[in-house]
């Protein structure tokens, strides 16, 4: 019973001045000697109650078998917060004195056993299929306290390694091209603010090609302001980058690393180009959702200073506290 909830657990129950929890882990706090004690008593119980049914009768020590066989094999684990931790509870204050008296003794039979041969715990995890779907049954567990933002961010981390860039990327029919010769005035700028995108791929000729070439690209933030003179390519950046349509995530995650580049040209095997990738895609496939900041005032020390204030105030107020345990409610 002192080890079907994990000492962690436990332990913040307790901090939580759940009363059962704090009994318990009084106990449970002493691990191996817990252990060692346990089996102790078990065995010496056991004993008793076989030479005592031996004597009674072969029926008594039939009977006593059958349900020693039944509490060890067939028993449902006993839940904590049930009748089995309520008595549990009563029982750990004087457990614990008896800990605190033999736990030098007992730590030093618990050491006798070698770490190799102590049972442990089977995760039950084998393959990344197994721990997706654990995150998965976590985010529907009722005594759940991971936000289930967090349980999103460590299953999108798990699984965005094995998607293809053709599956996240902005097909080629949904880009806006921009021409290197193209004005940059009123007309431009209405058409770049309405596609909803940051940065454009700026194309030698024609925007309207089979496969046009792409020079440079164009940042919205760098027109921003801007007197509405000039061509595209005085305002574009000249440098480019690509990435086949066949690659991973986890290989353009890598790319962006590697060329500091925050879009990549997408192309198939024959040089094609088929859309643009860019490093929001890569994010949103990890944390789970489009990324929406609304704010944007990052060079004002004091917009910065406040937004961070008031971010922390609301986390107070929303501050998660562990639930109380119904039963010692």
């Amino acid at each position: 019973m002192y080890n079907s909830v994990p000492i962690l657990e436990l332990k913040r129950q307790a901090r939580a001045k759940n009363h059962r929890a704090e009994a318990l882990y009084k106990a449970a706090n002493y691990g191996a000697s817990l252990d060692a004690l346990l089996w102790i008593i078990g065995t010496a119980v056991g004993i008793t109650l076989f030479i005592w049914s031996a004597r009674t009768g072969p029926w008594l020590a039939g009977a006593v078998m059958l349900a020693s066989a039944w509490l060890i094999i067939w028993m449902p684990a006993p839940r904590w917060n049930g009748w089995v931790g309520s008595a549990a509870a009563l029982t750990a204050k004087p457990l614990g004195r008896l800990l605190s008296f033999l736990n030098p003794v007992l730590s030093r039979i618990s050491d006798l056993v070698p770490p190799a041969s102590r049972a442990h715990v089977h995760t039950g995890l084998y393959e990344k299929n197994d721990l997706l779907e654990f995150l998965t049954k976590q985010n529907k567990q009722l005594d759940n306290r991971i936000p289930e933002s967090d349980l999103s961010i460590a299953y999108g981390a798990m699984s965005f390694g094995d998607k293809l860039v053709s599956s996240v990327m902005t097909p080629r029919r949904k880009i806006k091209l921009v021409g290197a010769g193209d004005s940059v005035g009123p007309l431009l700028m209405d058409e770049l603010h309405k596609s909803g995108h940051s940065r454009f791929p700026v194309v030698k000729d024609s925007a309207k090609g089979a496969n046009p070439e792409i020079v440079g690209t164009l940042y919205l933030k760098d027109i921003i302001g801007h007197d509405g003179s000039g061509k595209v390519k005085d305002l574009a950046r000249k440098d480019v980058y690509f990435i086949n349509e066949e690659s991973t995530l986890r290989q353009a995650l890598s790319a962006f690393l590697k060329t500091h580049h925050h879009l990549l040209v997408v192309v198939n095997n024959f040089e094609e180009i088929v859309g643009v990738f860019s490093i929001e895609d890569v994010l949103e496939q990890i944390i789970g959702h489009p990324i929406v900041d609304e704010f944007d005032s990052y060079d004002d020390l004091r917009a910065v200073a406040t937004k961070e204030a008031k971010q922390e105030h609301i986390e107070q107020d929303h501050q998660e506290v562990v639930p109380p345990d119904p039963a010692t409610s």
